[in-house]
């Protein structure tokens, strides 16, 4: 199953379905990405721009893998 992220709401919101379905708590979940439950909650709203790292490790964390496409001709 794919899906076409516009924002951080987007992936923060397959965060928190994922989270919830492995049955983590943000607290847990915040605990085993040494980060703050805060910093996740944020970011599982969409609500802050969070390190790019903070986003990719969570995602690893729970399974959740990013592709990236490139659209139409771009040229370099």
């Amino acid at each position: 199953m794919g899906m076409k992220i516009q924002d951080l709401s987007d992936i923060g919101s397959i965060i928190r379905q994922q989270r919830k379905a492995a049955g983590l708590s943000i607290e847990t979940l915040a605990s085993m990405l040494a980060c703050s439950p805060r910093l996740l909650g944020e970011l599982e709203r969409g609500a802050r721009n969070v390190s790019f790292i903070i986003v990719l490790k969570t995602c690893a964390m729970l399974g959740i893998e990013l592709f990236a496409k490139c659209r139409g001709d771009h040229k370099p």
